[in-house]
């Protein structure tokens, strides 16, 4: 029975190739993951360049590896491997809280004809905890209340607008105001 043994044979030279092919692509991919790895953690981009200092990685898209073992007489082996580029954000630091009104000193001046107006509303706002200075008329008249505050009084100005609805919020244009945020009131004001 020679003919049987030899049959024999070739399947187990089919089956330990099929083996072989096998473990030399796992080890292939195990490489190539690896290689990627390192590749990362050591701070090289994708394409092989040095990432620069400073930037912030964006996602990229996933990328796909696949390789087909040498061709033999049982159906080739595929493998696919799918990894993901790292991604790295940067956010703005926190902003501090909001001042509370009790921190917030408020001038307010009346650029209309109606006499008492800025003074009322200085009372309102100190019943509300501001700390106002001494309401003042403004060199002109305006149709529209303005609400001007210092760099970094943008929340507590949004937040006293809600007492005078009609004003546009602006940034202080000038240098020294006599308080971190000037209500000016204008014709378009409703007490």
């Amino acid at each position: 029975m020679p003919g049987r043994h030899a049959s024999d044979d070739k399947r187990r030279l089919r089956r330990d190739l099929r083996r072989a092919g096998l473990l030399a692509l796992g080890g292939l991919v195990v490489l190539v993951g690896a290689v990627f790895a390192a590749r990362t953690l050591i701070g090289g981009s994708a394409d092989g360049e040095p990432a620069e200092a400073g930037t912030a990685a964006t996602a990229a898209p996933a990328t796909t590896v696949a390789d087909t073992a040498a061709p033999t007489t049982a159906a080739p082996a595929t493998t696919v491997v799918t990894t993901a580029a790292p991604t790295t954000t940067t956010t703005e630091p926190p902003r501090p809280p909001v001042r509370a009104p009790s921190q917030v000193g408020v001038l307010v001046l009346n650029a209309t004809s109606v006499g008492g107006l800025a003074g009322r509303l200085t009372d309102q706002l100190a019943d509300l905890g501001y700390r106002t200075v001494p309401p003042d008329n403004h060199s002109e008249n305006l149709d529209t209340s303005v609400i001007w505050y210092v760099e970094g009084y943008d929340r507590e100005a949004a937040i006293l607008s809600e007492q005078v609805p009609d004003a546009d919020l602006v940034l202080f244009p000038g240098d020294a105001p006599r308080a971190p945020i000037t209500v000016v009131l204008g014709a378009g004001y409703r007490e």
